[in-house]
């Protein structure tokens, strides 16, 4: 039997090299840390408010776009599908279910 020895590199692990003994680490004893900055405080002067404007208010169209509704649709497809836990065989009745409620709900 023949033995190939192993190449790969060894794997790695989460533990702290061991020290050899007799042997003195490189980093002082007492590690000093830089003290944290003091925090800022809110500043009790704030920036004078800007004088009411005219607010203009931009009319929302109340039709959605046919991508609108048919991501309405599929929406509504999946969540039927989801509540019969995805059986396969019903994705046109699902379709056609939520057809019905998303146009029900729109235009009637």
């Amino acid at each position: 039997m023949e033995f190939t020895p192993d190449t790969s590199p060894p794997k790695r692990t989460r533990a702290k090299p061991k020290i050899a003994a007799g042997v003195t680490a490189q980093t002082p004893s007492a590690v000093v840390k830089k003290p944290r900055a003091p925090r800022k405080t809110p500043t009790s002067k704030t920036a004078p408010a800007a004088p009411a404007t005219e607010v203009q208010v931009v009319a929302a169209t109340l039709d959605p776009t046919r991508e609108d509704v048919g991501t309405m649709i599929a929406t509504a497809a999946y969540y039927l599908a989801a509540a019969r836990n995805f059986s396969p065989g019903h994705e046109l009745d699902d379709w056609l279910e939520a057809e019905r409620a998303i146009h029900a709900k729109l235009y009637g």
